[in-house]
């Protein structure tokens, strides 16, 4: 027997003995002796999801891994240069981030990989969460439950996947810790953007964050013989039917029903609505164009099934309504599901023409790029090369079960034994997610702050110009000379966290009376997202304060706001 998979069986049967008692030491005839001292309550947990005797399979204890991984980068920030440190968020910790991720819950995991046919692999893998699942993980959703896209998607769909957007758990978690890490005044003004109730909605947007509890899958099948050319573009691309399913609405089917749905009643309105027992159907009149740009969307809302269906045409959705013709009766689904659970969480399915279509995209893409000659040949190489484990259909699915979460698959990756790597890995993914958040949030307060000060500067020069004959001042000074403004650094601002703040640009020729989308003041430099969009903070003439596009900004600038 292969001296590996003799090794786990024989840790497997150690895991079960009883630990009260001292077994004696065990010898695999090979050399390699197997004692049972310092065995992992967890082992036996995570090894029952996975299968042994196939390519791989690893099990880690992830609860010493993070501990030594959390004080080792708070060593290395309590290290980095003052400068460096600063641009962190205040009270930043990466303990409070793993825990916000929720990688202190998961007690172990494993992996395990064999191979299924030519070419394709089934891979498993167990994260051991006993005590329940927190932080990002809660995002998963709830106990695994039959999946939407097996039941809905069209016999020939070339993609399908669904996910859950389960957020109310993680918001509750989270959000303490979040606001930890945002300088203390400007905690209350991002509580009140939270908390502020938003008409369309009924409620705030934390409110709504704190109830979201949905399901939603994306279905889409390719049209080769409708190719779509984009203009310039040096390709084409097959035409495509799609449609967007969201599943247990919840409040926001009433949401729909009374602020949304009733703008489309009426013989002005473009789309068609329809009321029938329940099942509010709307489709657009007339198609958006000639094939293949002929889409003309319907959605239908369903309230007993508390469903929703979006589609690009209507024939798409009496194809997901019939009773046959589903994907589970592809053939190649079938075969790219073997080994998967029909019930879970989430799941993706991508077919083989799908996969092949977008090596052959990916190929013209490098081949029109316009880069070198030996730049393009390193990226047509790599093309090829992944190209050689794209042949086949992929498919993926993971299940929240009662002690952890267990993802399978079945796709053309090789087999790979991470390891302890495998918790860098993910930790590293997982705090990506989290930082760049975090530094968006310290953005918009800061432009909220910079917004607030800017309203209160313009009372000042309003204030200014009742007792000076109508005018504003030369200079943003004399506010502060003539007991208008009191606070003298509201002469300046600072829309980005941690910079230093600088004189307002001001239009020192309008007045009172000047119209009233007229810039008084501007910041002086732009806030940057996070997607790379720059904005500038704006004060109009009429009190409006806003941060408008820096594009936009440029476009409609006076000359005198400097």
């Amino acid at each position: 027997m292969n001296l590996r998979i003799l090794s786990i069986l024989a840790l497997l049967g150690l895991a079960q003995c009883n630990k009260n008692a001292a077994p004696a030491v065990k010898e695999t005839g090979s050399g390699l002796t197997l004692v049972p001292e310092g065995i992992s309550p967890h082992f036996q947990a995570v090894a029952s999801k996975l299968e042994v005797g196939g390519a791989s399979f690893t099990y880690v204890e992830e609860e010493d891994v993070m501990g030594l991984l959390g004080g080792f980068f708070e060593e290395v920030i309590k290290n980095m240069p003052e400068k460096e440190k600063s641009s962190l968020p205040p009270n930043f910790s990466f303990r409070k981030m793993m825990s916000m991720i929720g990688l202190d819950s998961i007690k172990a995991s494993g992996t395990s990989s064999r191979k299924v046919s030519l070419g394709v692999n089934h891979h498993r893998s167990f994260a051991y969460t006993p005590l329940g699942r927190k932080g990002l993980l809660s995002l998963t959703g709830g106990p695994a439950e039959p999946l939407l896209v097996p039941a809905l998607a069209t016999k020939d769909a070339d993609l399908a996947f669904e996910f859950p957007l389960h957020l109310k758990d993680w918001v509750a978690e989270a959000w303490p810790v979040m606001m930890d890490t945002i300088p203390e005044e400007q905690r209350p003004m991002i509580e009140a953007m939270a908390s502020a109730p938003q008409p369309m909605l009924g409620m705030s947007y934390r409110e709504a964050a704190e109830k979201l509890s949905v399901r939603v899958a994306v279905i889409a099948t390719m049209m080769p013989e409708q190719s779509i050319s984009a203009p310039g573009a040096p390709m084409s691309f097959p035409g495509v039917n799609a449609a967007i399913v969201i599943d247990k609405l919840g409040w926001i089917k009433e949401v729909l029903k009374l602020q949304v749905l009733p703008m489309f009643q009426g013989p002005e309105s473009p789309i068609e609505l329809q009321i029938n027992n329940g099942v509010w159907t709307g489709r657009f009149r007339a198609p958006m164009g000639p094939p293949p740009m002929d889409f003309q969307p319907m959605f239908q809302m369903n309230e007993a099934a508390d469903r929703l269906i979006i589609v690009t045409r209507p024939g798409y959705l009496d194809q997901m309504m019939a009773a046959d013709g589903k994907l589970s009766s592809q053939p190649e689904f079938a075969a790219a599901w073997k080994g998967l659970p029909m019930e879970g969480n989430g799941c993706l399915f991508v077919s083989k023409r799908m996969m092949e279509a977008t090596m052959d995209a990916m190929k013209t893409g490098v081949a029109t790029s316009g880069s070198d000659k030996a730049s393009s040949e390193m990226a047509l190489n790599l093309v090829n090369l992944i190209s050689k484990h794209a042949r086949h259909p992929q498919a993926v699915c993971y299940a929240n079960l009662p002690d952890g979460i267990l993802t399978a698959s079945n796709t053309s990756l090789p087999t790979m034994n991470p390891g302890s790597f495998s918790s860098i890995t993910t930790l590293a993914v997982l705090s990506s997610l989290i930082v760049p958040m975090q530094s968006s949030i310290q953005k918009q307060a800061g432009q909220m702050k910079s917004l607030s000060e800017g309203r209160q500067v313009l009372l000042a020069l309003k204030s200014y110009a009742a007792s000076h004959g109508g005018k504003y001042p030369e200079k943003l000074e004399e506010l502060i000379a003539a007991g208008a403004l009191t606070k003298p650094e509201l002469l300046t601002v600072a829309t980005q966290p941690g910079a230093e703040r600088e004189p307002w640009l001001y239009d020192n020729t309008l007045t009172p009376e000047s119209a009233g989308i007229s810039i008084v003041l501007a910041a002086p430099s732009v806030t940057k997202a996070t997607n790379g969009k720059e904005t500038r903070v704006v004060i109009r003439n009429d009190g409006r304060a806003e941060s408008l596009a820096e594009e936009d900004f440029q476009r409609v600038k006076d000359y005198y706001l400097r």
